[in-house]
């Protein structure tokens, strides 16, 4: 018989996952590795407001601490865009996306290497770590016929798995052979079958339930690719298909967390809690396409068209109560709402101060003052 869960049950296990929930959050520099693996890694960018969301007391020096000394690492691995994640995950990540990056028009993952891309290796070796502009200067004193491909062929290397990203100078990147590595790094040693069944088992970990065109949007595999992974992991008995109320597509969760999603059928705890959720964080992105019909708010990505670079969503408990658009330029000092957007049930006066003092945390660690624009009910 198949299983059949509500989706307040699955809200309350997706928080929980991504250490939402005030009884999950982190506490020490110890716990930063441990979060990041388990939501998935980071998107870059918004990656310490990200954690600051997920502690009690977070402090940037924590994620510095873990990213210098290559516990955590930069790579392309999720989506096309680049992610923050563990290195002994590393492998897995990778490989599981070559498919993706063997597709994208940018930077796209070659199939082979030729005789240029052992000479620009061979550079590296001698020279790294290197950033791009640095690895230009180095393969062209021996190769300067290379001068116009070197570029290329970097990100060829990278992509292929034979150099990857081993921290940042003046934030920009840093290239090196995986050998160069504090900590044994071998992608060879990692099938792309075998990642693949990982990155999915992966993906149902975290956010529990979810359908085929959920976990392809996640990862960016085309459907029929996510359906034949699928098909492979089922089979291990380790994913099996589950039913959301309300919910008539078909639900997939891993088969060791149902006791979990069962142990979620009695009362749920009330909660009052905030968290502002800043564009690729983990549940939005997770959950952008069912936003809506789960959590009650129909966020977006901001759109550069509309002059908005930072779209943050507003978590109440279980709900998505509304955004703020926000303007965090490095230079301000001041951290910019311009509009805050509640919905209508939410916009009481006791959560509006629960709101606003949350802002002015973000603000606090940003070493900014808040200043709210505009206050909008929809």
């Amino acid at each position: 018989m198949i299983k059949c869960y509500s989706k307040e049950t699955c809200k309350e296990f997706v928080l929980r996952r991504l250490h939402l929930t005030p009884n999950t959050l982190g506490k020490e520099k110890g716990d930063v590795p441990t979060i990041v693996s388990d939501i998935g890694g980071l998107q870059y960018g918004g990656h310490e407001l990200e954690l600051f969301s997920r502690f009690t007391n977070f402090h940037s020096s924590w994620y510095d601490y873990w990213f210098q000394n290559h516990t955590l690492i930069e790579g392309h691995v999720l989506r096309g865009a680049l992610r923050i994640v563990t290195l002994d995950e590393y492998p897995s990540f990778f490989k599981a996306t070559r498919s993706v990056a063997r597709r994208r028009r940018y930077q796209a993952c070659p199939t082979s290497l030729n005789v240029n891309h052992h000479l620009a290796l061979t550079a590296i070796e001698h020279s790294g770590p290197v950033t791009p502009s640095e690895f230009k200067v180095e393969l062209c004193k021996e190769h300067p016929d290379l001068e116009k491909s070197a570029k290329k062929l970097l990100y060829d290397l990278y992509n292929y798995g034979k150099v990857v990203r081993v921290g940042r100078r003046k934030n920009k990147p840093l290239y090196h052979v995986l050998d160069e590595l504090p900590s044994e790094l071998d992608l060879s040693q990692t099938s792309e079958k075998e990642a693949k069944r990982w990155l999915l088992r992966t993906c149902l970990s975290i956010y529990g339930p979810f359908t085929v065109k959920d976990i392809a949007h996640w990862v960016r595999w085309r459907i029929t690719e996510t359906r034949n992974i699928l098909d492979d992991v089922l089979k291990t008995g380790k994913v099996t298909e589950v039913r959301v109320e309300e919910d008539q597509r078909r639900h997939f969760a891993c088969t060791k967390d149902l006791d979990v999603l069962d142990s979620f059928t009695d009362k749920l705890p009330e909660y009052s809690f905030v968290r502002i959720l800043f564009n690729d964080d983990a549940l939005l992105l997770g959950y952008y396409k069912r936003l809506h019909a789960f959590f009650g708010y129909d966020w977006c990505y901001p759109q550069f068209s509309e002059g908005v670079s930072w779209r943050a969503g507003i978590l109440y408990g279980r709900e998505l109560i509304g955004e703020a658009i926000v303007d965090k330029s490095a230079r301000s000092p001041t951290f910019e709402i311009k509009n805050l957007i509640l919905r209508k049930a939410f916009s009481k006066a006791h959560i509006l101060s629960k709101v606003k003092a949350r802002c002015r945390k973000h603000a606090e660690y940003l070493n900014k003052r808040l200043k709210i624009r505009k206050i909008t009910e929809q």
